[in-house]
């Protein structure tokens, strides 16, 4: 099942890539090429999948950490080529100018200050929901008694969302996604289940063919604004392709490991299509060339990141947890017992 959902994974990816790669392409010539605007637009969906997929991923692996364990495996995982990715940003975010409030969104993940704000690297705001997600996953890791106060907590914030951009990014409707995905993990696998594949895709074609397509602004998201909609639109397909895709009894494969560099993808795929931006306003070139273009360029440097700098990077950081652990697993069964030999 890890290596069919680290194939959808990349699929997810890909298909936020398209969307943006779209975008650009009808800025520079008119058109978004072979497929019209309006199923282009559903590329997003991929934010989606993701978010289902998280919610899958962790309620299957987080059983058994404690919620010590499970903070730093997530942070160690996401922190460190985020914030990597972001010193380009940053820079051209110093070219306009940014003050606490974008600095707060973009290295805390935390949005919602006085005004609703942007990470200066915009594809992070699916980040803020990751890390909230993130900090309740580990709250019931510590105890279950949270889930009763953070289900009451969503509802008291979901009734208060016009009330300032606290309770809009706390009772974001598009937080259920992820429920969606915890939901799904304990779903008992079937081959019926397969199933949900072209039924979660039929979906999100007739959402594009039909141009209702949910769109918006990424502070619009971040906000909840069409949240509901999207939800139906976008989130109940992506839980029905999710859980088909669990049923598939896949093994390593090149989708797999091109899975494995997605979250980097992700991340940097807007700073390339944006850099590229800047040449077709000089070279016109049909809208499909620069969607491939932006597409396979955004791949190809995320491979070579996630190959040279973020594989590595994990590795490192892996052997500082595996030390941690024994070290804390050795402290618990020796009380009292001072400095871990190892260490002295």
């Amino acid at each position: 099942m890890i290596w069919s959902l680290q194939s959808l994974r990349f699929v997810a990816a890909l298909m936020v890539v398209y969307a943006h790669a779209a975008q650009t392409a009808l800025a520079a010539t008119g058109s978004t090429g072979l497929l019209p605007l309006q199923l282009a637009a559903v590329g997003i969906s991929g934010v989606d999948i993701f978010f289902v997929l998280s919610g899958v991923v962790i309620a299957r692996t987080a059983r058994g950490l404690t919620w010590r364990q499970f903070a730093w495996k997530r942070l160690r995982r996401i922190v460190p080529i985020y914030y990597l990715v972001c010193i380009p940003a940053l820079f051209m975010a110093a070219r306009v100018g940014f003050g606490w409030r974008d600095f707060i969104a973009t290295f805390l993940l935390w949005p919602a200050t006085d005004v609703m704000t942007t990470p200066m690297l915009p594809v992070a705001w699916t980040l803020c929901f990751e890390a909230l997600f993130y900090s309740a996953a580990a709250l019931v890791l510590a105890d279950r008694r949270w889930v009763y106060v953070l289900v009451a907590m969503y509802a008291i914030a979901l009734v208060l969302r016009p009330y300032g951009p606290l309770f809009q990014f706390l009772g974001n409707p598009i937080i259920v996604e992820f429920l969606l995905g915890v939901g799904i993990a304990f779903l008992p696998g079937r081959r019926l289940g397969l199933l949900g594949i072209p039924a979660g895709m039929v979906a999100l074609l007739a959402t594009g063919f039909s141009g209702t397509a949910p769109t918006g602004e990424t502070v619009s998201f971040l906000a909840g604004e069409g949240a509901f909609p999207r939800l139906l639109a976008y989130g109940v397909p992506a839980a029905l392709i999710v859980y088909g895709t669990m049923q598939i009894r896949a093994g390593e494969s090149v989708w797999a490991y091109l899975g494995d560099g997605s979250y980097t993808l992700y991340l940097v795929h807007s700073l390339v299509i944006t850099a590229l931006s800047v040449l077709w306003l000089k070279f016109h070139l049909p809208a499909d060339v620069i969607i491939l273009v932006g597409m396979g360029a955004s791949v190809l440097l995320a491979w070579r990141i996630h190959e040279r700098i973020e594989r590595p990077l994990l590795r490192i950081l892996g052997q500082a947890d595996a030390g941690w652990m024994v070290l804390t697993t050795w402290k618990r069964r020796h009380p009292g017992e001072g400095k871990y030999p190892g260490f002295e």
